[in-house]
């Protein structure tokens, strides 16, 4: 009789193991996912390098079925790609970032990237700055050669600047 008591508790407990609670455990973030970020540090195109690494804090969580999968707070990086001071003609200086993932409540990385649903969103919010060619287009009828006096202005982003991004790919890095 225990010896029954004692595979009927170890099936069960195989049972438990292989169903919805661990799939429910790993739950993947579908690629395109939105995720509300904002920096955790100044950046500015008079300081800033090419190569350097940029933190952002995770703004709301991510729930998938009413499971977290990422928690406010965590932690998403970006390194810059390129950094162009200001030129003549108005032509503003330029920080360009790349995306590359999220740590998701489990501590792996999940890709992440700008893309064309987070642009829009970002332009419908004013987040971030993506007006390089603003200076250009203010000139008018200064002309080509007033516009050669002209210099354009540096980007500075402040600490706590939002953006969105989105999930990159279905499958989180290890």
């Amino acid at each position: 009789m225990k010896n029954n008591v004692l595979i009927l508790i170890l099936i069960f407990s195989i049972l438990l193991s292989c169903s919805g609670f661990t799939a429910a455990a790993e739950l993947q973030i579908p690629e395109g996912t939105l995720i509300k970020i904002s920096l955790e540090t100044p950046l500015s195109s008079r300081v800033n390098k090419k190569g350097e690494m940029v933190k952002f804090k995770v703004d709301r969580a991510v729930k998938i079925a009413s499971k977290t999968l990422i928690e406010k707070g965590a932690l998403a990086q970006a390194q810059i790609t390129e950094v162009r001071g200001p030129g003549k003609f108005g032509r503003n200086a330029r920080l360009k970032l790349k995306f590359l993932f999220v740590i998701n409540k489990s501590g792996k990385q999940v890709p992440i990237h700008l893309g064309e649903q987070a642009a829009k969103i970002n332009k419908q919010e004013g987040y971030a700055i993506g007006a390089s060619a603003g200076g250009f287009l203010l000139l008018g009828p200064i002309g080509l050669l007033g516009g050669a006096f002209v210099k354009g202005k540096h980007v500075e982003l402040g600490k706590g600047t939002e953006l969105f991004v989105e999930v990159d790919k279905a499958e989180p890095k290890k």
